[in-house]
């Protein structure tokens, strides 16, 4: 697969968001294949983490449980468990490497 700027623009990433990754590996070193790979990966992760905290409300939703404090402070903290999940990483960097490689496999 090709990871070169201009494929990398021409699949929706920006401008600014492609100097944020070559920040990174200036930084920490690295090509930019392994950092949409690294991330691509983060954003499946994520994903699991997501259907798996939905999977485990519902379950709070019909359990034989009748506290209603106790579905709502599952579902809260649920909740805030995804969004820091979500907020370690760059969420929407992520999702467009994701999106990359899918597409590029194909």
């Amino acid at each position: 697969m090709d990871f070169s700027k201009e494929r990398l623009l021409a699949s929706g990433f920006t401008e600014r968001e492609l100097q944020i990754l070559q920040n990174n590996i200036d930084s920490f070193g690295g090509t930019m294949e392994e950092v949409i790979r690294d991330l691509a990966k983060r954003f499946k992760i994520f994903l699991w983490v997501f259907f798996c905290s939905l999977a485990f409300f519902l379950f709070l939703i019909y359990s034989k449980h009748d506290d209603l404090l106790y579905v709502f402070s599952g579902g809260v903290s649920l909740l805030i468990a995804v969004l820091i999940i979500a907020l370690i990483q760059p969420p929407i960097i992520s999702y467009k490497s994701w999106r990359f490689c899918r597409v590029g496999n194909n």
